[in-house]
């Protein structure tokens, strides 16, 4: 396994994650595009991806692939284990090759013995580690106790010995610094970007009342609390006809649509499947509303950084969510912020707050200002560069925000 970041004097951040440049998911383009604004802000940074030998990959100049036979969609707890260990294995052989102003960036890692032994162990180059989710909470919820071991054993070593935290809500952020057991580690908390310029902004249908197109763009799970919305279309007897477009696979595809079948609304709900481009563009352009998330709760989480709002903000769309998000303001008027709880989602309130939005038929444009105002990653990976550079001692700022 060959890692080389070539030989430059200022910092180097050498960013190592798995499969991060082989699917057209939003935590892919997530990695790509916060390289890409690292590279833009000055930064020689470059993503590793850990993955399957046979994978199909995508053209990156910034993202190199380690190839590694069986690790994308590994098997078991053992074919996690194999995949953990080659991650780690790429962490171990790059440490070498950097020096004191240099920066390994990871994702939320696995606890393991392997892993905390690497981070108790001299080096010279800091390691950050980036956090989206409160895990023990996140997995006792979707019924994957076999974390919880490994996290009790080695979690906390895990959070103690990185050399820095950056969690994507002050919630999550909060959470890893107490476990580190040390208020005073440095620990930055940046919720999630986009990058604005990659979508166009959509030309929004009329809303007369007669219809309301709903959407939803994800790997869709229970987490995104669908099937609150699909109650709720099945509650409600008003003269609207309300339609749920779904453009996404995922888990829990197949638990809507027999919902719907049981609910008698299949009428309403629309399968899409993986949409991009054109395509894509077209259905934002038919939707009136997008669904950001409506079951974070079941996550064990209260705060959200969710990144299909990014997107929806940065079209034009407004949304639907269940989560405090501390990139919005909480009196920000294109979202409807709906209770986080089972209760099926009231379709008369939806109604009231699309007449509302429609009522200004600038929306998107102000959305998107927004959007290019405050979430955009050129916005986020530049507060990112000056906790990096202060963490390093390349910039005297404050380390902790």
């Amino acid at each position: 396994m060959n890692i080389s970041m070539g030989v430059f004097e200022k910092m180097r951040l050498a960013y190592i994650c798995r499969c991060c440049g082989s699917q057209d998911t939003g935590v892919s383009m997530k990695i790509s595009a916060q390289v890409e604004h690292l590279v833009k802000q000055g930064i020689n940074a470059m993503a590793f991806s850990i993955c399957a030998e046979d994978n199909e990959y995508n053209s990156n100049r910034l993202i190199k692939p380690i190839l590694i036979p069986g690790t994308e969609n590994p098997r078991g707890i053992i074919g996690k284990i194999y995949r953990e260990w080659h991650v780690n294995k790429a962490i171990m052989n790059i440490i070498p090759s950097l020096n004191k102003h240099d920066v390994i960036y990871l994702r939320i890692r696995y606890p393991s013995l392997k892993l905390s032994r690497i981070l108790k162990q001299p080096r010279a180059c800091k390691i950050v580690i980036e956090y989206q989710t409160i895990e023990p909470s996140e997995y006792r919820k979707k019924g994957k106790y076999w974390y919880l071991l490994p996290d009790i054993l080695f979690g906390n070593d895990i959070r103690r010995y990185t050399d820095a935290i950056v969690g994507v809500t002050a919630e999550v952020t909060q959470y890893q610094v107490k476990r580190a057991g040390n208020p005073s580690k440095p620990h930055i908390t940046i919720g999630n970007g986009f990058d604005v310029s990659s979508a166009p902004v959509r030309q929004p249908p009329l809303f007369t009342g007669k219809d309301l197109h709903i959407l939803c763009v994800a790997i869709v799970h229970r987490g995104h609390g669908l099937d609150r919305l699909l109650h709720g279309i099945a509650g409600y007897v008003g003269p609207t006809k309300v339609t749920l477009h779904i453009a996404g696979r995922g888990a829990e595809v197949d638990n809507l649509l027999h919902l719907a079948k049981v609910l008698g609304i299949i009428e309403n709900v629309v399968f899409h499947g993986f949409l991009k481009g054109k395509d894509l563009d077209m259905l934002f352009n038919k939707c009136h509303i997008g669904i950001g998330t409506l079951g974070l709760y079941r996550n064990g989480l209260r705060e959200g950084s969710i990144l299909k709002a990014r997107e929806y903000c940065s079209r034009g769309l407004p949304f639907l969510y269940d989560a405090i998000d501390l990139d919005f303001p909480p009196d920000f008027p294109y979202i409807l912020h709906v209770p986080a709880d089972e209760s099926p989602i009231d379709i008369e309130q939806v109604l009231a707050f699309a007449k509302e939005v429609y009522a200004d038929p600038d929306h998107p444009q102000k959305m998107r200002r927004y959007a290019e105002e405050h979430l955009d990653w050129s916005v986020k990976m530049r507060r990112l560069k000056g906790f990096l550079e202060a963490l390093v001692g390349e910039n005297p700022g404050d380390i902790n925000q």
